[in-house]
């Protein structure tokens, strides 16, 4: 991953979301990411941005354990409820859970 590709994710999901008008739930798949320790700031404060613009809930999983701790550490100092998941299913449940206590 490079700052470009960064900045790629960013654009596409401004792309796809911002048309919408309104916020989202999503589930993001990590499986088979790496990222750099050197671009894991910066790529923690485009997920940040994107969540407060974008999303009502998201979740994610990724069965790396070292990524789960290192994303989660690094998205929660940035006040982004990590909810990092070891496989999808987990992931889809828990934005379940998010999804009924917002429409509640």
């Amino acid at each position: 991953m490079t700052k470009d590709n960064v900045d790629a994710i960013r654009t596409q999901v401004e792309k796809h979301l911002a048309p919408l008008g309104k916020r989202v739930f999503g589930v993001v798949n990590y499986d088979h990411f790496t990222i750099l320790p050197d671009l894991m700031d910066a790529y923690s404060n485009m997920v940040k941005d994107v969540v407060d613009r974008f999303y009502s809930g998201v979740t994610r999983y990724t069965t790396s354990s070292f990524l789960r701790m290192k994303l989660g550490d690094s998205l929660e100092r940035r006040n982004v409820a990590p909810h990092i998941y070891e496989s999808s299913d987990e992931a889809y449940a828990h934005l379940w859970e998010l999804e009924k206590r917002v429409v509640a």
